[in-house]
C-alpha cells in the first residue's frame, strides 16, 4: 500500500533524526580504492564517524590501474602501514616489470626495442634472484618505501578485507539518487539513497533500526533520506554527485576509444618469461595494441586495442572468439604448438574513452568534495590517475577531520588555525592545480607514446584523420556497412609496413623502421614510468610549481624523468631537471631515517605526523609537527614565547637532543605531545643540510612543509601562530 504524503514526510523526518543519532558526519559515495581510502582515514585514523556507500555488489574484477608511485606508497605506509606491507609482500618482483618492450609479438626474438624504465639510478640485479628488498634499498635515499606494480582488482580486494578487519564496512548496493546542497552555510547536505535490496520497513515511531526507510513503489528498493555535514564524491568519472552539484568538467572528452580485453593465459606468461615487461607495445599486420602484464604468476593480462565506433563494434569485431584470434597473433610462433589454444580464457571485453578533463570546481560550498575520477580523468600514459586520486584523499581527509574536531573545541579563545571555510577551501586551491598539471603531464606522455607508431607510419594522428573523414560527408552518408568496409580496408593497408618488421622478412624498409624505433626508445624519448619531480617533488605553492612543472614537461626534461640525485653538490654539476630532494615550503618534507630516542625504533621524517598522533592518546586528533634541530633550538622556542601552552594540534619533535644536556625544560607542559629522535647514520648528511640552513620546520599532517625558520630566526608563539594560520595558504 502506498504511503500518504504525510506518512512519507514523517518517515523522512525520522530518518534524519535517526541519522543524527547515529552521528555519521561524512558520507563517502563510492566504494572503490579512493572512497575506501577516504573512509578509512576519516573513520579509523581521525575517528570522524563516516559512512561509505557503493552501488556495486562486489569489488571490481577488472585490473584497470596497476602502478602505485612512490608518493602513494608513502601515504599508504604512514596511514595504513599493515595494508602497505601486504602490498609489498604480494607485489611481483621488480625484475618482471621494470621494462617496456616494443615488439611484433611476445618473445625475445620478436623484440624491436626495450627500455629499462628504472634507469641507472636503480641498478638491475643481474641474477634476477634477489629478494624483494632490492628495489627498496635502491630508493632508500629518497623514501622509506618503493613504487609497485599491483593490479587494481587485487588492490581493491585486499583493501576491502583490510577495512573489514578494522570494522569499517561498505554499504553495498546503495546508490545515490539525489543530493541537495544546504541553503545556508550551517546546514547539512541532504541526500536521497536507494537501497537495492530488500529491507524491512519500520514504523515511523520505531527506533530499533539504525536507519529509517521510505518504501518505494518497487518492493526490491527502499528509499532513504538522510543528512550529513559533508559528502565526498568518490563515485568515478560519471559522478552523480558532481552532476547534482552542477560542476562541469573541462577538457577533452574523447581522445581515443579503447577496447579492453581482460584474459588469462599461462601459455602467454610462459612465453613472456624470456623478455618480461610491464607493457608490450605490439605492432604487426594483424593488430596494433598494448599488452599489459598484470600478473605473470596467475597469467592475468589486458590487451588494449584502438577502437573506432560506430564503424566498429564489440559484437562484430571483438567477440570473445575474435579476441582469442587477435591474442593468438601476439604469441610467438615457436610456442604455437607447445600448449593447446584453449589455455586462453577471456574474462571480459569492454570499451572506454580516453579523456583529459578536470572538474571546474573541486568542492561545492565547502560541503561536498570531489576526489579521484570524479575530479579528474587522466589519460593512462604515465599511470597518474589512481595515484592522483589517492593523494587527493590524503590532502582532504585531515582538513575535514580538523574542521570536525575544531567544532568540539572550546570557543572561549581564538584559534590560530584557519577558519573552516579557509581550511576546506584550500583543498581545491591545492589539489586542482595538481590535477591540471598531472593531466597535462599525462597528455605529454601520450604524445611521447605516439613517437614510435609515427616512426612506423601508423600514427595516432593518421588514425584520427581517417575517423574524421569517414564520419563526415560524403562518407558518412554511405550505409554503415560500406563505411565499415572502407575503414577496414584502409586499416589493413596502413598496417602493411608492419609486416616488414617480422624476423621472417628481410625487407630493407623493415630494417630501417626497426632502427627508427631503437633510436627513439634507447634515447628515452618514448613513454616513461617514473617522474620523481612530479611524484615526490610537487609543491602546494601552486604558482611556483606550475611554472616549474611546465619546464619539466619539455622533452629534454622528460627524457631524464627517471633520474635522481641525493647529493646537492653533485646535483649542481648535473642537469637542473634531475630530481633532488630539498627543503621548501609547500613540498613534502624530505625523507630522513630517524631513531626514536627512547625505544630505538626506526622511523622516517615522513612518519612523524602520524607517529605523534598515535603516541599521544590515539584519539585521532589531527597533529602538526614542529620539528627542531637540537635542544638549544627547542629551548629557544619557550624563551621567545609568552604563552603557557602551545596549540593543542601541535606536537614538538626534537632531533639530536643529546643525552648530557643540563637544565632541560619540561616541554610536556607546553606542547600537546613531545617526541625525541636521533638521526640515523645514513641520514646524517641529509639532516646536516637541514640543520645548516634552518632552526625548525612546521610540518602539516599530510607531511608537507608549512613553514621554515632559517638560521638566525627563532620560533616564537607569535611566529608559530602565523605559520599555523598560513599552513593552508602557501601561495
Amino acid at each position: 500500500m502506498a504511503l500518504t504524503p504525510r506518512a512519507a514526510r514523517a518517515l523522512a523526518t525520522a530518518a534524519e533524526q535517526s541519522d543524527a543519532r547515529d552521528g555519521k558526519r561524512v558520507l563517502v559515495v563510492g566504494g572503490g580504492p579512493i572512497g575506501q581510502a577516504m573512509g578509512f582515514l576519516l573513520e579509523h585514523v581521525y575517528q570522524v564517524p563516516t559512512r561509505i556507500v557503493e552501488r556495486q555488489a562486489q569489488p571490481t574484477t577488472h585490473p584497470r590501474a596497476h602502478f602505485l608511485n612512490l608518493r602513494t606508497m608513502e601515504v599508504l605506509k604512514t596511514t595504513m602501514p599493515d595494508f602497505h606491507d601486504q602490498l609489498l609482500q604480494q607485489a611481483a618482483h621488480s625484475n618482471q616489470w621494470r621494462h617496456y618492450v616494443y615488439c611484433t609479438s611476445v618473445g625475445k626474438a620478436r623484440e624491436l626495442a626495450r627500455i629499462d624504465q628504472f634507469g641507472p639510478c636503480v641498478p638491475r640485479d643481474p641474477t634476477g634472484q634477489s629478494d624483494k628488498q632490492a628495489l627498496r634499498q635502491a630508493l632508500a635515499a629518497l623514501s622509506p618505501t618503493q613504487f609497485v606494480h599491483f593490479p587494481q582488482n587485487r588492490f581493491e580486494q585486499l583493501q576491502v578485507a583490510f577495512l573489514e578487519k578494522h570494522n569499517i564496512h561498505i554499504d553495498r548496493r546503495v546508490e545515490l539518487v539525489d543530493l541537495q546542497l544546504p541553503a545556508s552555510g550551517d546546514e547539512r547536505v541532504r541526500v536521497t539513497l536507494r537501497n537495492m535490496y530488500e529491507r524491512p520497513l519500520p514504523c515511523a515511531h520505531c527506533s530499533v533500526f539504525d536507519i529509517h526507510y521510505v518504501r518505494s513503489d518497487r518492493d526490491t528498493n527502499a528509499i532513504e533520506h538522510a543528512t550529513y555535514d559533508y559528502v565526498v564524491a568518490g563515485d568515478g568519472a560519471h559522478s552523480l554527485v558532481r552532476d547534482r552539484c552542477g560542476i562541469p568538467l573541462v577538457g577533452a572528452a574523447n581522445l581515443q576509444s579503447i577496447i579492453n580485453v581482460h584474459f588469462m593465459s599461462q601459455q602467454l606468461s610462459e612465453a613472456a618469461q624470456e623478455n618480461p615487461a610491464m607493457l608490450y607495445f605490439i605492432f604487426n599486420e594483424d593488430v596494433i595494441a598494448v599488452l599489459i602484464a598484470h600478473d605473470f604468476q596467475r597469467g592475468e593480462w589486458v590487451l588494449q586495442i584502438p577502437f573506432f565506433p560506430p564503424q566498429e563494434s564489440i559484437e562484430a569485431d571483438f567477440s570473445p572468439e575474435k579476441c582469442k584470434q587477435l591474442i593468438q597473433q601476439i604469441l610467438p610462433h615457436a610456442t604455437g604448438s607447445a600448449k593447446p589454444r584453449d589455455d586462453m580464457q577471456i574474462l571480459s571485453v569492454g570499451q572506454w574513452q580516453m579523456s583529459a578533463r578536470v572538474a571546474k570546481h573541486y568542492d561545492a560550498q565547502q560541503r561536498v568534495f570531489l576526489v579521484g575520477d570524479a575530479a579528474h580523468q587522466l589519460p593512462p600514459a604515465g599511470g597518474m590517475g589512481m595515484n592522483t586520486g589517492l593523494q587527493d584523499v590524503h590532502n582532504l581527509a585531515w582538513k575535514l577531520a580538523l574542521a570536525v574536531q575544531q567544532e568540539r573545541e572550546p570557543t572561549g579563545q581564538p584559534s590560530p588555525l584557519a577558519d573552516r571555510n579557509a581550511l576546506l577551501g584550500s583543498y581545491e586551491r591545492e589539489r586542482q592545480p595538481i590535477g591540471k598539471l598531472n593531466t597535462q603531464l599525462s597528455l605529454r606522455n601520450f604524445a611521447r607514446t605516439m613517437k614510435v607508431p609515427s616512426a612506423l607510419n601508423v600514427s595516432y594522428y593518421n588514425a584520427q584523420l581517417m575517423s574524421k573523414v569517414i564520419n563526415a560527408p560524403p562518407c558518412s552518408l554511405l550505409p554503415l556497412n560500406l563505411q565499415r568496409d572502407f575503414m577496414k580496408n584502409l586499416m589493413k593497408v596502413g598496417r602493411v609496413p608492419l609486416g616488414w618488421l617480422s624476423q621472417d622478412h628481410t625487407h630493407p624498409l623493415g630494417s630501417r623502421l626497426k632502427e627508427r624505433v631503437r633510436r627513439i626508445v634507447e634515447r628515452g624519448e618514448s613513454l616513461g614510468m617514473l617522474f620523481y619531480n612530479f611524484d615526490i617533488g610537487f609543491s602546494y605553492r601552486s604558482h611556483e610549481w606550475g611554472a616549474r612543472a611546465r619546464e619539466l614537461m619539455e622533452d629534454k626534461a622528460l627524457d631524464m624523468s627517471a633520474l635522481f640525485e641525493t647529493d646537492l653538490d653533485e646535483a649542481a654539476k648535473n642537469n637542473k631537471d634531475v630530481f633532488v630532494p630539498g627543503f621548501a615550503v609547500g613540498q613534502r618534507f624530505p625523507h630522513v631515517m630517524l631513531e626514536d630516542a627512547t625505544t630505538g625504533e626506526q622511523l622516517s621524517t615522513l612518519d612523524l605526523p602520524m607517529d605523534v598522533m598515535r603516541r599521544r592518546h590515539d584519539d585521532g586528533k589531527v597533529m602538526f609537527v614542529l620539528l627542531v634541530d637540537g635542544l638549544q633550538s627547542a629551548a629557544a622556542v619557550l624563551e621567545n614565547s609568552s604563552i603557557n601552552h602551545f596549540h593543542e594540534h601541535v606536537a614538538l619533535v626534537i632531533a639530536n637532543e643529546g643525552v648530557n644536556e643540563l637544565d632541560r625544560p619540561d616541554f610536556n607542559e607546553y606542547f600537546e605531545a613531545v617526541s625525541r629522535v636521533n638521526v640515523s647514520a645514513e641520514g646524517k648528511k641529509r639532516w646536516q643540510r637541514f640543520g645548516d640552513a634552518y632552526n625548525a620546520a612546521l610540518i602539516r599532517p599530510d607531511g608537507h612543509v608549512a613553514c621554515l625558520w632559517p638560521i638566525g630566526t627563532q620560533v616564537s608563539s607569535a611566529s608559530l601562530s602565523r605559520a599555523l594560520q598560513e599552513a593552508t595558504r602557501l601561495d
